[in-house]
């Protein structure tokens, strides 16, 4: 036995319509193509459904009890049917995505803004971590997808870049550091250093140098923190220097520091949209990676001292 939708709906248009002619209108066929899907119906189940007149028509006993069994089941087939064309045009639902320090303060509140004046009942709930713990969350399904950086190799995951970011010595104007024609991180790993905790691309990039480079002094003293703010406030204090990925920094309060980009072809990222790639992006989390998109290039990489140029306070 096979039984269509079509055939079903026109059953139930013609109950609560009471007549043939209008549930046609309803359907938007004409009535002898109505009376044929009533028909074809009809000899598929092997009994009378309705019993017709001049007055009209009425449900048979076995119409009835058909109506009873039938009416819930499509009513919960046709909402499915509306949930997911919601959900496919972005008019409802729910997603959960991580995002980078560096891309809360800069990427993802625009992007959020375009997001909500697009489609305003779409929730998006967004988690700030670190590199190492984005990635992880990504492959257990803790987020659909990561505003992050693809440090090595992962085959399990898949990555849209957004855009080119660079890491930048932050010291106060005064430093000696001012004075280098370049700088490298060899140059900086003999100063009091103030790093991000690890986890972060650019601790994980700056211990990456530092097995390159053995021969490289490594600092006296350092100090993990886990915000950024935190380390520009210990700058300013003269507890040492920081190592910032540079599209943060316009965000940051820099008055009275030099921030500097970072010669070396290691001190570099690209971010983009991490997720797994055995699992497809939902229809929101397509749309939100999307807005990111459009904010990236819209982003302009901030003007920092480079190599070789006369430094000026931020």
């Amino acid at each position: 036995m096979s039984i269509k939708y079509r055939p079903l709906k026109a059953f139930l248009l013609a109950v609560q319509t009471g007549s043939f002619t209008h549930a046609a209108d309803r359907l938007g066929v004409t009535q002898p193509s109505f009376t044929a899907l009533i028909r074809d119906l009809e000899d598929i189940l092997g009994v009378r459904l309705f019993d017709r007149n001049t007055r009209g028509i009425a449900l048979t006993a076995a119409g009835k009890d058909f109506l009873a069994r039938i009416e819930r089941p499509v009513a919960d087939l046709e909402e499915a049917y509306r949930s997911i064309l919601d959900l496919a045009a972005v008019r409802r639902g729910s997603v959960v995505v991580g995002s980078l320090p560096s891309t809360s303060l800069t990427l993802v509140p625009p992007a959020l803004r375009m997001l909500r004046a697009a489609h305003p009942t779409l929730r998006v709930r967004v988690v700030e971590a670190h590199n190492d713990d984005l990635v992880a969350m990504v492959r257990t399904n803790q987020i659909e997808f990561a505003v992050a950086a693809m440090l090595g190799p992962a085959p399990d995951l898949a990555f849209q870049p957004l855009l080119e970011d660079a890491f930048a010595a932050v010291f106060p104007a005064g430093h000696e550091l001012a004075a280098r024609p370049r700088l490298h991180w060899r140059d900086v790993a003999p100063h009091d250093l103030i790093l991000l905790s690890r986890g972060s691309s650019v601790r994980e990039l700056f211990d990456d140098a530092m097995e390159d480079q053995p021969q490289a002094a490594t600092a006296t003293s350092r100090y993990d923190v886990t915000h950024m703010t935190t380390a520009i406030r210990m700058v300013r204090q003269g507890l040492g220097i920081t190592v910032l990925p540079a599209l943060a920094l316009p965000e940051l309060d820099l008055a009275g520091l030099v921030a500097c980009r970072l010669s070396d072809a290691s001190a570099r990222r690209t971010i983009g949209v991490l997720h797994r790639r055995d699992r497809s992006l939902s229809a929101a989390a397509n749309a939100f990676a999307n807005q990111l998109a459009t904010t990236a290039k819209e982003t302009a990489a901030p003007k920092l001292a480079r190599p070789g140029e006369k430094r000026r306070k931020p």
